[in-house]
């Protein structure tokens, strides 16, 4: 009897230690695959793209992204002459929404602030994962529209997790589901992606369909991919009303 709890228990440890390396692994070559050491040189980013919006049929929409590394990011979305804009920097942020009539800033709150700050994360979610404090594991393959996907199950802080889905020849990222908690509101949001194009020896997906419960469904298609621009910090401060 000793003997079989024994052999079950080592069981049961080896394989979730292969989960754990294979999770590593698959990685590791992501990385290796999109950029290396590469995406450790780059510092600020600026974002370029075109949106088309199921809740907004014909319009269009024009989104710009800047990011400082772990400190600042800034989101401006232009339509019909008006721009929507959102912005952090540290523990503080703002937002303005004219398509709702709130013209002026108001700041955002703790969670939204929090929410907002993955961007200002330019390697992404993965690069330096054990640094910053997150687990991974392996939980198997699914079909991302005809591909049989590896599955990565990320926890993050708190109750938020990421399910990342790698392609299986190419290691790169090909859908992404974020799940989190948004003052009191649990909130997923998926994205697929595509198109896959090199910037400065780094690899980026240039198309981005996104189904988010608060913006619905939507195709992001990126113009321009800029690392390291100058950028004014003063674009990150809540305007004066």
């Amino acid at each position: 009897m000793k003997r079989t709890v024994f052999f079950a228990a080592a069981f049961i440890l080896l394989h979730a230690f292969t989960f754990a390396q294979t999770a590593e692994e698959i990685i590791d070559k992501h990385i290796a695959a999109t950029g290396g050491d590469k995406w450790k040189t780059v510092n600020t980013v600026k974002m370029e793209a075109t949106i088309t919006s199921d809740g907004a049929p014909g319009m269009n929409i024009v989104w710009t992204m800047v990011a400082v590394r772990d400190k600042s990011a800034r989101m401006d979305v232009s339509v019909m002459g008006m721009t929507q804009s959102s912005a952090i920097s540290g523990d503080k942020g703002w937002s303005n929404n004219p398509f709702m009539g709130k013209m002026d800033p108001e700041p955002l709150t703790a969670d939204q602030v929090k929410s907002m700050h993955d961007m200002t994360d330019i390697d992404g979610t993965v690069i330096g994962y054990k640094e910053k404090g997150y687990t991974v594991e392996y939980v198997g393959t699914e079909d991302v529209e005809g591909t049989e996907a590896l599955k990565i199950k990320m926890n993050k802080e708190g109750k938020k997790i990421e399910y990342i889905f790698y392609d299986p020849e190419t290691y790169y990222e090909i859908k992404n589901i974020q799940v989190d908690e948004v003052d009191g509101k649990v909130v997923e949001s998926a994205s697929v992606y595509s198109n896959y194009k090199t910037q400065d020896g780094i690899v980026f997906p240039f198309t981005m369909q996104q189904a988010n419960p608060m913006m619905g469904n939507s195709t992001i298609t990126f113009t321009s991919v800029t690392l390291n621009p100058e950028v004014d910090e003063k674009i990150f401060d809540m305007p004066v009303k």
